[in-house]
Parts: structure tokens; sequence; C-alpha cells
């Protein structure tokens, strides 16, 4: 991967206070540096920020933006729920509703559903099918204190701003998904799955997400892959190589970031 867009494509100090490992090199580094002393000193007032921030996105955050797009284009004509396994910051689920506004407004039957932690890594999920790192740890991609009330409340002003405000169709899980993923497929039995994402990187977590997702697919369904084939996260390939021949599925890379992958049940 080269400037593509990914959390790992980032030397920002979050959560438990480590920095996140990331494959820029030195003077792109520092040219980021330049746009994040640019954005502090911004002359823009903040109601003005908020509708011109294609002045700060780097190209390679907005091609992350249309890469949600090339997939959620994909589930237009499919029945079921968003889910997304591994929220970090939550962008991901934000930036699903407002493509939901944008492309199927009126459709209140499509409803997303966010897995995390929002403690970071538990200690527990990480094994020996995974390689461990600055991240792949104990506490990994944890966020602030209390960040998902805070994520909720974001959740709900862009359900206000957007079509069918009415209807809640945004709902975050917190805990360890080995055990809120299966425990909602058996509270919601009526879920249908039209897009999961999987950016949980670590192999147990995976596979006991991707099972419940598979029995729940119908044909057209998409199931998108964040880390498929990336030798500092193995753990997500582990896990479809022990639930699927590979030979026997087509899955395809995104023609907006070809390192991300994904797969048309």
């Amino acid at each position: 991967m080269s400037d593509l867009i990914s959390k790992k494509d980032t030397t920002a100090t979050v959560g438990g206070g480590y920095s996140l490992h990331s494959k820029t090199d030195e003077r792109k580094k520092a040219v980021r540096k330049n746009l994040l002393d640019l954005f502090r000193r911004r002359p823009l007032p903040d109601e003005h920020l908020l509708t011109n921030m294609g002045l700060y996105i780097r190209s390679s955050a907005l091609a992350k933006i249309f890469f949600l797009d090339e997939m959620y284009r994909k589930i237009l004509d499919i029945p079921g729920k968003i889910m997304i396994f591994g929220l970090w910051w939550g962008q991901d689920a934000i930036v699903m509703e407002n493509l939901r506004a944008m492309h199927e407004p009126y459709n209140h039957a499509r409803r997303l559903v966010g897995f995390d932690t929002f403690e970071g890594y538990p200690e527990s999920s990480i094994g020996d099918a995974d390689k461990r790192s600055d991240i792949i740890k104990g506490g990994g991609y944890a966020v602030s204190e209390d960040y998902c009330d805070y994520l909720n409340a974001l959740a709900q002003y862009h359900e206000d701003e957007n079509a069918m405000y009415n209807i809640k169709k945004m709902t975050f899980v917190k805990g360890d998904v080995t055990e809120t993923v299966p425990r909602y497929f058996a509270e919601n039995p009526e879920t249908i799955v039209a897009l999961a994402y999987f950016d949980l990187a670590l192999y147990e977590p995976t596979k006991v997400c991707l099972e419940q997702v598979l029995k729940n697919c119908v044909k057209g369904s998409v199931i998108v892959f964040d880390e498929l084939g990336d030798a500092d996260y193995p753990g997500e390939t582990a896990a479809l190589k022990e639930l699927a021949q590979l030979n026997q599925v087509q899955v395809r890379r995104s023609q907006i970031l070809p390192d991300r992958s994904y797969w048309v049940i």
C-alpha cells in the first residue's frame, strides 16, 4: 500500500497513548504535519469549516469515503442491514448513514449496526494466528472514555438531519464481539445482512462474526475485508480460509482502494 488511507496510515497518538503504525515515509509525515498546522491556525469560523472540510481532507482520506460509496452501491437492490465489525472512532458508520440518505433516503428498512469494545482489543482475543505489533495488543485501538455515548449523540444528529429521521436506523453495540455478535443475531432473528464490513484484523473475532454473518446473508450480499492478504494482520485471512474454500468464491479488490477486498455472495 502506498499513500492509501487506512487506520495504519497515521502517526497520531490516540486512545491509550500509543502511536499507530505508519507506512508513510518521513517526507510525507512532514507534509502532513504542515497540514495539521494549517488546520490548527485556520481562519475559517467553525460553522464554515463544517461545510468546507474538503479544504483539509487528503486525497487518501477522500478515497476511503469513495470506497465506502463503491461498496454501498452494490447493495442498493439487496435487502438487509449494514453491519460493521470494528468501529474505532465510528467514521465508517456515519458515512454509511449519509450514503443511505443520498442513495435511498426513504428506505427506512436499511438499518446499520456497529460493533466495538470501545476499549481496544481484549488481550484474550489475540491468538497465535495474529501478528503482535504496537497496535495489535491488548488495548489496541482504544478510544476516549465514554466515546460510545458521544458517537451515539453524533449518530442521532445525522439521523435528525436526514430523511426518515423519525425512525432510528443506527445502533452501536459495545463489548467483545465474540459475545455480542452471536447474542445480537439470537435476539434479532429477523436479521438479513446486506453488507458486512470486517475491520477487526484478528483471527478469532473475525471468525466468530463471519460464521454468524454467513448464516444470515442472501445471494448478492456483500462482505468487505479491510485486511485480507495483509502480512501485518494475518488473522483475518486465516479466518476466511477456514470458513470458505477460496477457489470456490470470487473475492474481488476495490477499484478505489486496491488493498481492500470484497466478496459478493
